[in-house]
C-alpha cells in the first residue's frame, strides 16, 4: 500500500530529494536547527521502516498548514491524511450532526484509478470503531430523537423502510412515496452485489447517484428526528454498495472510505446490525491492503456486535479471518477458519440472503433480495470459499496447492453461468493469474486473463493496471506478452503501454524509477 507521504509528495510533484530538502530548510526556518536533507530520510519514513522526529514532522506539517496540535493528536502517519483531504472522515464526532457532514465530504472522493492507501489503522482504527459501534448499539434501541423505546411498527421493519405515512402538504421531511421508491432502488442496487451482468463501473455510476442524493437529502431536511434516521439507514446501505463495488474496480482506497462513512451513517441510525456489515466489509479491505493484525479485530468487533448474522455475512467473516492467518503465516489457524467458512457456506440461506456475505444480518435484511438465481449455480457461497482456500494458499507460499482450486473458478466461466457472476470475479482471477505465474504456467494465466476480460466485458482501469503489473515481470513469455497485447486491444481507451513495453513486458508508466531533482535514481 502507498504511504500516505508518497501520495502527497505525487500530488505536489516532489522527488525524496526535493521533498527532504523543503523539510530541512522549514525545520530551520522554524528554529529547530539543522537537518540533513537526504533523501533516504524520506524513503525510510514512507517505507514504514522509521518514524520522523517530532521536530521534523511539525515541519512537515507547517509546510502543509496542518496545525501542529493536530499533529499531536492524530499521531504519525494519521495526520498526514489531513493534507489529501481526509480531514472531515477524521475529526467529525460520531453524532448525527458529523455523520452527515463526514457523508457529505465523502462525495468528493476520486473517481480515477489512485494508489491504494488506507486511512485509518492500529490504534486509531480501533479508537473510531470503539465510538462508532457505541454508538450504534446505545441508539438501537431508542427512537430517532432519543426519548423512549423504539417504534417497531410495521413502518421501521418495512423490507423497503418506507416511514410513515404521509402527513400533508406541508411535511417537511421526504415523502413516504419518495422514501419507498429510495428503498426499491436501494434493494435492486444490492442484488447486485451477489451477482450481475452488468458492468461494475456503471453499477457503481448509479449506486453513487442514489447515495449522492440520499447525503443531499439529510443536509436539506436536517439530521434529526424519524426521517432522518431512515436517511441515515439508507445512506449506509448505498455507501457499503459504493464500498463494494469500488474494491470490485480495484479501488481499494476508494473502498475503505465508503466503508467508513458506512460505519458512520449506522452509528447514526442506531442500526448495530448494519455497522456489524459495514465493519466485516472493512475488514476485508484490511486483509487486501492493510494490517492483517487489524483485519482480525475488525472482525471479532463484527461478530461481537452483529445480532442476526446470515450465512453469508458468516461465510464471509470466516473467509476474511482465513486470509487475515495467511496472512501472518498461521497455516493451521487459517485452514481451521476455512473449515468454519465451509460449514457456514452449507447452511440453509435465510429469505434475503445473498451470497459472498454481500447481505447485511439477519433475515429479508434492509429490503435485499430473495436469495433466488445464485451466481455459478446453487452454491454461491461454496464458490467463495474455494476462492479462499486457494487465495490463503497463496499467501501461505504455496501455489501449487492454490492452483485447484482457481481452476473451478476459470472452468466455471467457459459460459455464461446459470446465475449472474460476482463483481468481484475479477479480482479473484487476478490471483488466479498470481497463481498461475508463480508455479510457471503462463499458458493458464493467459487464460484467467481473457477469462477476466470477457467477464467483466473491459476491465476498469484499476483492476487492469494490476493486471499490467502482475504480467510485466514474465512478458519475454510468447503466452503473456500476447496477453499483455490483449489487455491493451480490449482497453477502452489508448492504452498508456507502447509497443516495446509489450515486447520487453514492462509497463514503464508505472514501473519507472522516479529520478530525483540532482539526477540520481530513487
Amino acid at each position: 500500500m502507498a504511504h500516505p507521504l508518497a501520495l502527497i509528495r505525487a500530488a505536489e510533484g516532489l522527488s525524496p530529494s526535493e521533498y527532504a530538502r523543503i523539510v530541512a530548510r522549514t525545520h530551520a526556518e522554524l528554529g529547530f536547527g539543522q537537518m540533513a536533507a537526504r533523501r533516504e530520510k524520506v524513503h525510510r519514513w514512507e517505507s514504514g521502516r522509521t518514524v520522523p522526529e517530532p521536530t521534523a514532522q511539525l515541519a512537515m506539517a507547517h509546510h502543509h498548514g496542518v496545525p501542529a496540535p493536530e499533529v499531536h493528536r492524530l499521531g504519525w502517519p494519521h495526520w498526514l491524511h489531513l493534507v489529501i483531504g481526509d480531514a472531515v472522515l477524521l475529526d467529525q464526532p460520531y453524532t448525527a450532526a458529523g455523520a452527515a457532514l463526514a457523508l457529505n465530504s465523502a462525495l468528493h472522493l476520486p473517481k480515477a484509478p489512485c494508489p491504494a492507501a488506507l486511512l485509518l489503522t492500529g490504534a486509531a482504527l480501533a479508537a473510531h470503531l470503539r465510538t462508532a459501534l457505541v454508538r450504534a448499539t446505545t441508539d438501537a434501541d431508542r427512537n430517532p430523537d432519543g426519548t423512549g423505546p423504539r417504534d417497531t411498527s410495521p413502518h421501521d421493519t418495512s423490507p423497503h423502510d418506507t416511514g410513515p405515512p404521509d402527513t400533508g402538504p406541508h411535511d417537511t421531511g421526504p415523502s413516504a412515496e419518495q422514501l419507498r421508491w429510495i428503498g426499491a432502488r436501494t434493494s435492486a442496487l444490492e442484488r447486485h452485489e451477489s451477482g450481475t451482468y452488468l458492468p461494475t463501473a456503471a453499477l457503481y455510476g448509479a449506486a453513487h447517484a442514489e447515495h449522492r442524493l440520499v447525503v443531499r437529502l439529510i443536509g436539506a431536511h436536517g439530521h434529526d428526528g424519524p426521517a432522518a434516521r431512515r436517511l441515515f439507514r439508507f445512506a449506509a446501505r448505498t455507501a457499503l454498495v459504493c464500498a463494494w463495488l469500488s474494491s470490485a474496480l480495484g479501488e481499494e482506497t476508494r473502498a475503505e472510505r465508503h466503508n467508513l462513512t458506512a460505519v458512520r451513517a449506522a452509528a447514526a441510525a442506531g442500526e448495530p446490525d448494519l455497522a456489524a456489515v459495514a465493519t466485516a466489509r472493512l475488514a476485508a479491505r484490511h486483509v487486501v491492503g492493510g494490517d492483517p493484525v487489524d483485519a482480525l479485530a475488525l472482525v471479532r468487533a463484527a461478530r461481537t456486535v452483529g445480532t442476526r448474522p446470515s450465512p453469508g455475512t458468516m461465510t464471509a467473516l470466516h473467509c476474511t479471518e482465513a486470509l487475515a492467518l495467511a496472512r501472518l503465516g498461521h497455516a493451521a489457524g487459517s485452514a481451521r477458519a476455512l473449515d468454519r467458512a465451509g460449514k457456514a457456506a452449507s447452511a440453509t440461506p435465510a429469505a434475503g440472503d445473498t451470497p459472498f456475505g454481500a447481505a447485511p444480518f439477519g433475515a429479508a435484511p434492509f429490503g435485499a433480495a430473495p436469495f433466488g438465481a445464485a451466481p455459478f449455480g446453487a452454491a454461491p457461497h461454496r464458490l467463495t470459499v474455494t476462492v479462499a482456500r486457494a487465495r490463503s494458499a497463496l499467501l501461505l507460499g504455496a501455489p501449487h496447492e492454490a492452483e485447484p482450486h482457481f481452476r473451478v473458478l476459470v472452468d466455471s466461466l467457459q459460459a455464461p453461468p446459470a446465475g449472474a457472476p460476482s463483481p468481484h470475479t475479477g479480482s479473484w482471477l487476478l490471483d488466479a493469474v498470481d497463481a498461475h505465474l508463480a508455479v510457471g504456467d503462463f499458458g493458464s494465466a493467459a487464460v484467467a486473463v481473457h477469462r477476466a476480460v470477457h467477464v467483466t466485458g473491459t476491465l476498469p482501469p484499476g483492476l487492469a493496471r494490476q493486471y499490467r503489473d502482475r504480467l510485466s515481470a514474465h512478458g519475454r513469455e510468447p503466452a503473456v506478452r500476447r496477453a499483455l497485447e490483449f489487455l491493451r486491444d480490449t482497453a477502452p481507451h489508448e492504452s498508456s503501454m507502447t509497443k516495446s513495453e509489450v515486447e520487453t513486458g514492462r509497463d514503464d508508466a508505472g514501473a519507472q524509477p522516479i529520478e530525483s531533482a540532482d539526477g540520481d535514481d530513487e
